[in-house]
């Protein structure tokens, strides 16, 4: 996404930088053309990555998986060794 020369000033003076803008976009709750990232939503981003860490930890365990996808609709799944 483009940045303007506007938000890159207002970002270095209020200590947020790109990841942190990256994550609101992500995270955060629209509101017309805004993104809020409130501290009860960036709670449960961090739930939910420390969940998908272990899972992603699990899956690395395993050498990797295989899900096959036909029309939308998951047919089956191995693990690769």
């Amino acid at each position: 996404m483009k940045m303007t020369r506007h938000i890159s000033q207002r970002m270095n003076q209020r200590g947020i930088n790109r990841n942190m803008l990256d994550m609101a976009l992500e995270f955060g709750t629209p509101h017309n053309n805004r993104y809020s990232l409130n501290k009860k939503e960036a709670e449960q981003a961090v739930a939910r990555l420390q969940r998908m860490l272990t899972d992603l930890k699990k899956i690395a365990d395993k050498g990797g998986i295989t899900v096959v996808v036909e029309n939308d609709t998951c047919i089956t799944a191995w693990n690769k060794f």
